[in-house]
């Protein structure tokens, strides 16, 4: 069994936005030469494995048709632009299929004990992509599909989607906001200062999936320790509903100094995070956890930050979490958790 499979494949560099665009090829250069540097030297079993473009069947069970169709018409036609930011090439139809197909395949290695971690490195990323619509970079729901494939094709009943990226993944949580099988849960930048505009701890779902969002927003310029002790109140919540299976939508550009960030958390915080993750797993799913890569966009640290990442999932404790327990957190990180808690009461324990 590997202890991580890492599924990737040079097609990514194909889908092209502009030179000068942030979410670029050289984001999976970076981060692919870290995953080489651990595969080198680490004592872990880490196997590199090329993916396949996700089934029609699969995509249709997230997305309308009619989306579907949009995307492959405007590649077909040589590219276009969705919205100011979110435009296509020749490429990016099959593209974004292959970057599902690998999610897919990564909760598949996962579920099938062929891999202990397992992390889709990919691009575009997805938790943006709504079920009939495309924005924020993304094109269809990554981990939304591969979600939906685990419920319909492998008789899951409890999956938790933790979405750690800078922003709120408003496409997953709306998939499933009238789900109770699925538990979204985000901890991101606050939505009155960040894209998408929305992700308020008083999103909680609706009908059976009342209490099955769970969004913690920060103020900018938080840092690591208010964000890892946000992480561990989330984690508390997703002990609770004991998924059979984690999944995380993985982003870095929460990372201070990142082009389209506002939180200011330093590489020790993704540590943190993995370790956080590996204990939760280690709890409640028998270790089982599945990643997607969403966003991330500082090129220099983009290698440091996701070796530590992949460091802490391994089990390695950072010295950064033993000086979180005498860190008090900030006045408003306090306030926004008991905001979180007043939303979540009739739901969770706290």
């Amino acid at each position: 069994m590997d202890d991580l499979s890492v599924l990737y494949s040079d097609l990514f560099r194909q889908h092209v936005m502009d030179r000068a665009h942030p979410e670029s090829p050289e984001r999976l250069d970076q981060i692919m030469e870290g995953v080489r540097e651990l595969k080198n030297d680490a004592d872990k079993k880490i196997s590199i494995i090329s993916p396949t473009e996700i089934e029609d069947e699969d995509l249709l069970a997230v997305h309308v048709p009619n989306h579907i169709e949009k995307i492959k018409a405007i590649s077909d036609a040589g590219g276009g632009m969705i919205t100011i930011d979110t435009t296509l090439n020749e490429h990016t139809y099959n593209i974004a299929k292959l970057a599902a197909g690998a999610t897919k395949q990564a909760v598949q290695l996962v579920d099938e004990n062929i891999a202990k971690v397992s992390f889709a490195v990919v691009r575009p990323p997805g938790h943006h992509a709504e079920t009939n619509s495309a924005g924020g970079f993304c094109y269809f729901n990554n981990i939304a599909v591969a979600a939906e494939w685990l419920i319909v094709k492998k008789g899951y009943n409890k999956i938790a989607i933790i979405d750690i990226d800078h922003h709120f993944g408003n496409g997953t949580s709306h998939i499933f906001y009238h789900r109770s099988d699925i538990l979204y849960l985000s901890v991101h930048a606050h939505p009155m200062y960040s894209y998408p505009g929305s992700g308020y701890p008083n999103e909680i779902g609706v009908v059976e999936g009342k209490g099955y969002n769970v969004n913690v927003p920060l103020l900018p310029g938080s840092n690591s320790f208010d964000w890892l002790h946000s992480m561990n109140f989330s984690a508390d919540i997703i002990k609770q509903f004991q998924p059979e299976i984690l999944l995380v939508s993985v982003g870095y550009d929460a990372l201070e100094g990142d082009p389209v960030g506002i939180l200011n958390l330093t590489p020790n915080a993704f540590a943190g995070a993995g370790f956080i993750l590996y204990e939760l797993a280690k709890q409640t799913c028998e270790g089982r956890i599945a990643c997607t890569l969403e966003g991330g966009y500082k090129i220099d640290q983009l290698k440091e930050v996701n070796n530590k990442f992949l460091k802490g999932l391994f089990g390695k404790k950072p010295s950064i979490l033993d000086n979180l327990l005498e860190t008090k957190m900030s006045d408003y990180t306090i306030s926004m958790l008991n905001q979180v808690k007043k939303e979540q009461r009739n739901y969770w324990k706290f």
